[in-house]
């Protein structure tokens, strides 16, 4: 019996020994606290602000013709120059259009005539009063016919409806001109016809409204910056560009306008109220509009899905997550996990 024994000693002694390096194993160290620094979340009202570029234009624009076709006689302008309203511009060669108001003159007269023949043979019971009717209907139509050629002849030429200058001229002297068919473009370049058109996406257009403030910058004019507000939304889009206009007017001019000047526009639409402001740097694992924060619960940190409504310089305004958050982590803020034992640090 006590061979037996001796016998399995050696191996209880193993056995035992053994035992005691597992279990000495299993105690791991106590858990380091990472330090973090955190920051409170604030309420702010921040303005989402949209940029947009833009090209210079004219509000006020024209292209003058004639009202009646015939050939050209005489330009008058050239392109570059500056017009004011009411100037002479081009005029046709009248020579067709002062024989028809010659004809239509010589039927007037007939037409007297005729009524005049028609009301002595009904005085003498020649001629019925029908007759008398037709003549005296005759004549008003001459009459008329004269009034449309003396019309036309008074519009045989073009003179300027708007002060401006001659961006185009679209036709020359000797070449025949359609009725309505445009000879110039005139670009009125008053300070109060400057307009800005800025193309924006369909969710930054339903944002604006007329009033709305804005600054514009021009590559023309680098380092300044023109005010600029809000006239006018387009109700429809563009099937071009797939974009909405927005129209603006500046409250002051640069040094020198000119349609086409390309600017850049930022715009500042009315703000919907306060939200929860955070630091950039408090993210972790963003991913477009959803991201993650920690905040701290007993000295451990806790995960908080966040929906970013948009980022402001450095800031982040949040919509959605952080209700009933006072604090979040932003130094340290990578090395934690859910549930890590964290301290705060100044």
């Amino acid at each position: 019996m006590k061979k037996y024994l001796l016998y399995f000693s050696p191996l209880f002694f193993l056995f035992a020994c053994g035992n005691g390096k597992e279990e000495a194993s299993s105690i791991s160290p106590e858990n380091k606290a990472i330090p973090v620094r955190t920051v409170k979340v604030s309420n702010e009202t921040l303005v989402q602000t949209i940029h947009a570029s833009g090209i210079v234009t004219s509000e006020n624009d024209a292209k003058p013709a004639f009202k009646t076709g015939g050939v050209i006689s005489k330009i008058l302008v050239e392109e570059g120059d500056f017009v004011k309203q009411g100037q002479l511009l081009a005029t046709l060669n009248l020579t067709e259009i002062n024989a028809q108001v010659q004809q239509s003159g010589e039927a007037v007269q007939k037409a007297q005539r005729d009524l005049q023949r028609a009301k002595n043979l009904y005085a003498d019971s020649v001629a019925t009063l029908e007759q008398v009717q037709n003549a005296q209907t005759a004549l008003t139509v001459a009459g008329e016919t004269q009034k449309m050629a003396k019309f036309n002849q008074s519009y045989s030429e073009i003179r300027s409806p708007i002060s401006g200058k001659v961006i185009q001229k679209l036709m020359v002297a000797g070449e025949i001109a359609g009725p309505g068919m445009p000879v110039f473009y005139i670009l009125g370049n008053s300070s109060k016809d400057w307009v800005i058109k800025a193309g924006l996406a369909d969710r930054d257009w339903a944002r604006l409204k007329r009033g709305d403030k804005a600054e514009v910058q021009f590559d023309a004019f680098p380092g300044q910056t023109y005010p600029a507000t809000i006239t006018r939304l387009a109700d429809v889009g563009n099937p071009a560009s797939g974009t909405f206009d927005a129209e603006l007017t500046l409250g002051s001019n640069p040094p020198k306008m000119v349609a086409g000047l390309i600017a850049s526009v930022e715009f500042f639409p009315e703000n919907k109220g306060n939200l929860p402001v955070i630091p950039l740097d408090a993210l972790v694992e963003s991913d477009r509009s959803h991201a993650k924060v920690y905040t701290i619960e007993n000295q451990k940190a806790r995960a908080v899905p966040i929906t970013i409504a948009f980022l402001h310089q450095d800031k982040v305004a949040v919509s959605k997550g952080l209700e009933n958050i006072q604090m979040v982590v932003t130094d340290g803020a990578p090395y934690l996990f859910d549930g890590a034992l964290v301290k705060i640090v100044q």
